[in-house]
């Protein structure tokens, strides 16, 4: 018989969590002071990330290279320039007129419709840009556009030196609401406990709205089964207890929880953690080493400020965002239209390390699927079809369970709802 890492028993191997730091917890100024901070911190630090791990260095700060540029003249000489996007016009050719600061200057850059990051800039995006000033010097050409993205030849860790357990990933449970599908959820139960491949299961990450929570939307209590808050938790706690002694679940907040809607939204009181026999609190995102390997977890309510700007980002197909976010290193690139965000004293949205596994929730879809040597999740809900959903005319994907092995790197899914209701 070969050998299968699915084969495992997870109850012998050790459970070994390691928390990143926490986030939103550090009180930043709420003023704009406070956002242009936030802003000088994303800058810097995707500008390390730009020179340490893509290679990328500036010839200089914007201000030394129009400097420069005036003293010698020349529309020959080619600069490369690290910046954060402030202004975005579309031109009549089809292209982009750009305006790029740093902490020093500002300056105007064409971006040509043939560019393939034409049409996945977005407003506040730190990239590099290749070109030479335009005679006049009043803009430049953009040969090349780069963002600070993971390099091709990337692989996250695996193989022999990870145990070969799997971890089992769900999100938006929404318990306390009238669509919660607790029938899905049992089956899911019941096949936790009963079936062989789940012996291999050693963690179960929750991304966000294990709970429905109350006064999130208008008249939103027409929708509760459960009108209490610290009740839903409560429940929520009992249905967990059910999962078998070997799965050790990992929950953070999502918008519907009761922390601040603004990200990066801290662990949930301990009130709240008190009724969880066994689970592990984080907050959201949520950087956790689980035995070596190591994720990210984010909600993914910025997907709804991405929707409406990215043409290949849709909430069916919010596993493309998450590849836009892995690209431009930022969980959030955009300051919330629609998602709200909070101007801590780092950015705790940057990606600065490369994931071992990256997931998400939010948008009730589901999809697995890899970018350069990471993989990425889109967690399914158990929740059915919301009155808001209906208005969106978009069909949620739901009761469907992830698993990922981090020894053989492979994934399963499990269906264990129809998607029909």
């Amino acid at each position: 018989m070969s050998y299968s890492a699915w084969d495992e028993l997870a109850s012998d191997y050790p459970t070994q969590i390691k928390k990143g730091f926490d986030v939103g917890e550090s009180r930043g100024l709420s003023n704009l002071e406070g956002i242009t901070n936030l802003f000088i911190d994303r800058y810097e630090n995707l500008k390390d990330i730009f020179i340490k791990q893509a290679g990328f260095h500036p010839s200089g700060s914007i201000k030394e290279i129009k400097r420069e540029f005036r003293i010698i003249n020349s529309d020959k000489r080619k600069y490369q320039i690290i910046g954060m996007v402030s202004e975005m016009k579309r031109t009549k050719s089809g292209g982009k007129m750009i305006t790029l600061e740093d902490s020093t200057s500002q300056v105007r850059v064409f971006i040509r419709k043939e560019d393939p990051a034409s049409d996945s800039l977005l407003m506040d995006d730190v990239i590099g840009i290749r070109g030479s000033f335009e005679k006049d010097g009043k803009w430049i050409w953009a040969d090349e556009v780069q963002y600070a993205d993971i390099l091709v030849n990337h692989q996250n860790k695996g193989g022999e030196d990870i145990d070969p357990f799997s971890i089992a990933f769900l999100s938006d449970l929404h318990m306390g609401s009238k669509y919660f599908l607790e029938d899905t959820w049992d089956k899911i139960m019941k096949w936790f406990n009963e079936d062989d491949l789940s012996k291999n299961i050693k963690y179960l990450v929750l991304s966000g709205d294990c709970v429905d929570g109350v006064g999130i939307y208008p008249n939103q209590e027409k929708n509760l089964s459960i009108t209490n808050a610290f009740d839903q938790y409560d429940f929520c706690a009992r249905k967990l207890d059910e999962l078998p002694d070997h799965i050790t679940p990992v929950i953070l907040p999502g918008n519907h929880d009761v922390v601040r809607p603004a990200e990066p939204q801290p662990v949930l009181e301990p009130e709240i953690q008190q009724a969880f026999n066994s689970a592990i609190h984080v907050g959201n995102p949520a950087r956790v080493n689980l035995n070596g390997l190591d994720l990210l977890s984010y909600h993914g309510k910025s997907m709804d400020d991405l929707v409406p700007h990215l043409d290949d980002v849709t909430y069916g197909t919010s596993i493309q965002g998450m590849k836009h976010m892995l690209k431009k290193r930022h969980l959030a690139p955009m300051w919330g239209e629609r998602n709200a965000l909070s101007p801590e004293e780092s950015d705790q949205l940057v990606i600065r390390d490369i994931p071992d596994i990256f997931v998400t929730g939010h948008t009730h879809s589901h999809a697995v699927n890899w970018y350069r040597g990471v993989p990425c999740i889109v967690s399914s809900t158990v929740q059915g079809q919301t009155d808001f959903m209906q208005m969106l005319g978009y069909s949620s994907m739901k009761g469907y369970l992830t698993l990922y092995n981090g020894q053989n790197r492979e994934s399963k899914v499990l269906k264990f709802h129809p998607n029909d209701s």
